[in-house]
């Protein structure tokens, strides 16, 4: 049990990040103005609109170091070729389009879209990648897994409980932009991280026989970093898309070896 330490933490985080936004997204809504001449402050940003662009900053922050972490020509090589077979599969099956009619239905039935409403599938597509996507994801769950039986030994637990930090401002950030539906996420979340730290005792000696660990980070901070371009808005960037590149370097690494 306290195997999934780790895990709940960061459900936790996700939740009191969430609502913390919620809270912060209804006092957005009723400040008011500041604007106007003759020595009176200039129009401000929106407040979801500026912590989006700051966190788009921190994302692209956290992609680095999975992208640091490639060590040689032929890791390099699997992960654009994972990235690239990845987006033809996603675009093939159209998963980021999919994910948004599901939104776009789910707010025709429970009242439809209102003027400035964020679609709610956005918003958990978002999050879901943010929170399960990048190196502190796999290395967190593989270091969970390795708690002894019995009692809990927070050594076991540190990069999770890291992320968790992280996935608290996350959360609260996407929550004032998107809304409750990110609170969505803390179920994947939880089911995603906890079905990794599960396999993890199984799956570890295999990955590491195989080298596939460094080029599933690498793609996973790839597509970090395509989250970090739609937070800055730079760039609109259908990212459920690359959900299949995260499995490819492992069938290609296992092919190599």
């Amino acid at each position: 049990m306290w195997k999934y330490f780790g895990v709940i933490c960061n459900v936790v985080t996700v939740l009191l990040g969430s609502g913390l936004g919620l809270l912060l997204r209804r006092r957005a809504a009723k400040a008011p103005a500041e604007e106007g001449p003759n020595g009176k402050l200039p129009p401000r940003e929106p407040l979801p609109q500026v912590m989006m662009v700051c966190l788009g900053f921190c994302t692209i922050f956290a992609a680095a170091s999975g992208l640091l972490g490639i060590e040689s020509g032929v890791q390099a090589l699997i992960s654009v070729a994972s990235m690239a077979g990845g987006f033809l599969i996603g675009w093939a099956l159209r998963i980021d389009d999919r994910l948004n009619l599901m939104g776009d239905r789910l707010l025709e039935r429970f009242g439809g879209a209102r003027p400035g409403q964020k679609n709610p599938a956005e918003g958990v597509v978002t999050a879901t990648l943010l929170f399960c996507i990048g190196s502190m994801t796999f290395l967190g769950s593989f270091e969970s897994a390795a708690n002894p039986t019995g009692y809990l030994d927070l050594n076991c637990h540190t990069t999770l409980l890291i992320k968790s930090l992280l996935d608290f401002v996350s959360a609260t950030c996407l929550t004032v932009t998107f809304g409750a539906s990110v609170m969505g996420a803390a179920a994947v979340v939880l089911v995603f991280q906890g079905l990794l730290v599960a396999l993890a005792a199984q799956l570890q000696p295999f990955l590491e026989r195989i080298g596939a660990m460094p080029a599933v980070n690498c793609v996973g901070s790839m597509i970090l970093l395509a989250i970090a371009l739609n937070l800055i808005g730079l760039k609109k960037i259908k990212t459920a898309d690359y959900l299949p590149a995260l499995f490819i370097p492992i069938l290609l690494c296992w092919l190599i070896a």
